[in-house]
């Protein structure tokens, strides 16, 4: 999965990039840039600059992303409707959240991407480095401040919650709480990532430090838990954590995103219960942002406005994602398929991309005094 983000790798990329010493990446035969610009991002767009969007978006005749692969919240369907409502054809390179930004970094002078999907905590590297444009889409109004970039750069579409997948088959007591984690029941059961390389693995020490006292300025109590677990022999070592480890009942509880739990328990037909830990768990947002440079501006933008209207809302929805807008009202069906809001009583989000980013360098940092310098 594409959010299962190789920090260190693609860290040292960065670092040689900003050098000068990255080559560009050759841009895929595309459609060339028409002279028709966007409307200008001051404000949400009004009727006559969308329908001006949509002429531009028309003659550019595609929109490229990175890291918004078909097979992620429902996106494969998302993708379809606007290809069918602005007459685009669209294509994804799947790609971690680092690796979007050392693109990025390296097509500055031959832009490819216009779109992308990014976790929270790279938003600040994204801005700092000047990778985003300024666009506030027509539902601009009905995001929540503390999700949106007061200067129109990012928005968060959806989000997910930490949580445990169980093997009903191989697990006979579900767990539903950390703690319940380090019974001795479950020797070997236990499947995360290493935060150094897996943003929800961050998330997971987060929501295990909030259970234990802890915050976004205080991880400790997190790196501490997880410690408690690796020296419980619990959690299991030398297996990586993705579908098919699932499927193989490698991996008989994983911690992961809850959209990303069902969506596994969906693919693989097992015996699947998603737990949200009861003691506290956490809500990590994923940001939509326009790149400065992207070579179709105007399907760019037409495709930020869907993402964030009802019925792209609703879709995240239909793959399992919280939208990022709260006044939505999900169809029945849709919410039916959701876990209740009293399921995640102890629920706790990002305060700001700085505070966050402070957070998951601390979590870094820490991680290596559990398990040593090698990524595991």
């Amino acid at each position: 999965m594409k959010k299962l983000v190789l920090f260190v790798v693609s860290l040292l990329m960065v670092t040689a990039l900003l050098a000068g010493c990255a080559q560009p990446t050759p841009a895929p035969t595309a459609a060339p840039v028409v002279a028709t610009q966007a409307p200008a991002a001051t404000a949400v767009p009004t009727k006559t600059e969308m329908e001006l969007m949509m002429d531009g978006a028309k003659t550019e005749g595609q929109v490229i992303s990175y890291g918004m692969s078909d097979d992620w919240v429902n996106l494969g369907n998302i993708w379809k409707a606007i290809e069918s409502k602005y007459g685009v054809v669209h294509t994804d390179t799947d790609m971690t959240s680092a690796e979007e930004i050392t693109h990025l970094l390296a097509e500055k002078d031959a832009p490819v991407m216009d779109v992308a999907d990014i976790g929270f905590d790279f938003l600040g590297t994204l801005v700092d480095n000047g990778l985003a444009t300024e666009y506030r889409n027509s539902y601009w109004d009905k995001i929540p401040t503390e999700r949106k970039d007061p200067n129109g750069k990012w928005a968060v579409a959806y989000w997910g919650a930490i949580s445990f997948l169980v093997n009903k088959d191989l697990v006979t007591n579900i767990p539903q709480t950390w703690d319940d984690l380090l019974k001795p029941e479950y020797k070997d059961m236990v499947c995360s990532r290493d935060p150094r390389v897996s943003s929800y693995a961050t998330g997971a020490v987060l929501a295990a430090a909030f259970a234990h006292g802890g915050d976004e300025t205080n991880v400790q109590p997190g790196l501490d838990y997880f410690k408690k677990l690796r020296d419980s022999k619990n959690w299991r070592e030398g297996v990586v954590l993705n579908v098919s480890s699932v499927q193989k009942g490698e991996c008989p509880i994983s911690i992961v995103y809850d959209f990303d739990g069902f969506n596994k328990r969906d693919s693989t037909g097992l015996n699947l219960e998603v737990v949200i830990p009861q003691d506290g768990t956490f809500g990590m947002y994923f940001a939509e942002y326009i790149s400065t440079v992207a070579p179709h501006p105007n399907a760019a933008k037409l495709a930020n406005d869907y993402l964030f209207s009802d019925e792209g809302q609703i879709m995240f929805a239909q793959g399992y994602a919280h939208p990022g807008r709260t006044d939505v009202v999900l169809p029945a069906d849709v919410a039916s398929k959701l876990l209740p809001e009293s399921a995640y009583p102890k629920l706790h989000f990002p305060s700001s991309p700085a505070t966050f980013t402070l957070a998951k360098n601390a979590i870094v940092a820490g991680w290596d005094k559990i398990v040593g310098a090698a990524v595991q």
